[in-house]
């Protein structure tokens, strides 16, 4: 007669068989590394000039057209006054004597609003593709 030898169990009783639940815990791992989507993040972009783009020439005609209001709305482009009729003649004029589609809207502190907005709708109504503020800082004492 063949007798059956009985296997002793490894693991003591009450304990838990750890071993399909780190297979599982590997699969999902793998599952998850393959179908992850790797976005590709962008950075700044940042366009240095080149030397051989523009002659030297070229580079220091190109001025950004500055336009100043007072508080109480009088305006001055490139250091020459204007009046508020005569602004879209000057800023097109600046921009064609400049080489630059740039413009710089700068304001006094106490100037209302509706000026500034009015040099902005002007500005761009005369091909201004790129606009800025600047701000004239207090010293210090």
């Amino acid at each position: 007669m063949k007798t059956r030898l009985k296997r002793e169990s490894i693991l003591a009783e009450g304990e838990i068989d750890l071993t399909p639940l780190i297979d599982c815990i590997f699969l999902l791992l793998i599952f998850f590394l393959v179908t992850t989507v790797f976005i590709d993040v962008k950075g700044l972009v940042v366009d240095l000039p080149s030397e051989g783009d523009q002659s030297e020439e070229q580079q220091q005609q190109k001025k950004d057209v500055n336009i100043q209001i007072s508080a109480t709305g009088e305006y001055t482009v490139a250091g020459e006054p204007v009046s508020a009729t005569s602004l879209p003649m000057a800023i097109s004029g600046k921009m064609a004597e400049f080489n630059n589609k740039t413009v710089i809207i700068q304001g006094d502190p106490m100037t209302e609003h509706r000026f500034i907005i009015y040099a902005m709708d002007v500005a761009q109504g005369e091909g201004a593709e790129q606009m800025a503020f600047a701000i004239e800082e207090e010293e210090k004492q």
